[in-house]
């Protein structure tokens, strides 16, 4: 399930890496503080591995940027969506944001114009889709007692299969139950999906480097998968502006 608002302004100035700052605007909509706890330090948990199970897109709306500054300038309205396979968290998010019209954003008046609710059903095993946030895939080794981040490509073979490794270990957290046959068996593909190819978007979150792809994507594989995906996110660091994607 996922939110789709519109915020309009008078001014919106911000840091070129801003994914931090929209990911605490979502926390701070959840005015349950045991909940915003459990989604913040622990979400849910598959072996060691914890999954927030959410995500949200870019600001899409008119800007210009300033290189000099490394700042982002927002004009008139922009919109914004926030996605999680926990419907307690869409929830708790469009409560705030329909009980309440204006927010701040460093110390920046945001008004609420609209808020809509969209819970896609989906049926096929092929989805064709384009990215919201980047698609980012990695893996971690360690290299002369030192951790080193490997990130792969939509070509790399790796792209495809950590997807679909990351997608069953959410669907484990979030069900808490085994996975059926026809889930782990079935071919999962993620591919770029238009003649364009993807491009690769080098993304700072908090003074770390983060290496994703924007783009058309087709995705094979199971139904629940695919909707695990969509609501919370494709690949990895979806809580952190990642992954997000919408059915073409």
């Amino acid at each position: 399930m996922r939110l789709n608002v519109q915020f309009s302004f008078h001014n919106l100035i911000l840091p070129v890496n801003y994914n931090h700052i929209i990911q605490a605007f979502i926390l701070d909509l959840i005015d349950d503080a045991q909940y915003r706890s459990f989604v913040h330090n622990k979400g849910f948990n598959y072996e060691k591995r914890k999954y927030k199970l959410f995500s949200f897109s870019r600001l899409n709306g008119k800007f210009i940027l300033n290189r000099k500054d490394k700042t982002i300038e927002f004009f008139d309205n922009v919109s914004l969506k926030i996605s999680s396979q926990d419907k307690n968290l869409i929830q708790y998010c469009a409560d705030s944001l329909l009980f309440k019209d204006d927010f701040e954003l460093l110390a920046q008046k945001i008004h609420v114009e609209k808020l809509e609710y969209d819970d896609l059903e989906i049926k096929s095993d092929k989805i064709k889709v384009k990215t919201l946030s980047p698609i980012t895939v990695y893996s971690t080794i360690v290299q002369n007692s030192s951790k080193k981040t490997i990130y792969f490509s939509p070509n790399e073979d790796q792209f495809s299969k950590l997807i679909k490794e990351n997608l069953i270990k959410k669907y484990l957290a979030y069900y808490d139950s085994y996975l059926p046959n026809e889930i782990s068996n079935d071919e999962f593909v993620i591919k770029e999906g238009d003649h364009k190819g993807s491009n690769m978007i080098i993304t700072k979150y908090k003074n770390f480097i983060i290496k994703g792809w924007h783009g058309v994507f087709e995705i094979q594989g199971n139904p629940r998968l695919l909707k695990i995906g969509y609501d919370s996110g494709f690949g990895a660091k979806n809580s952190q502006g990642f992954g997000l994607v919408e059915v073409i």
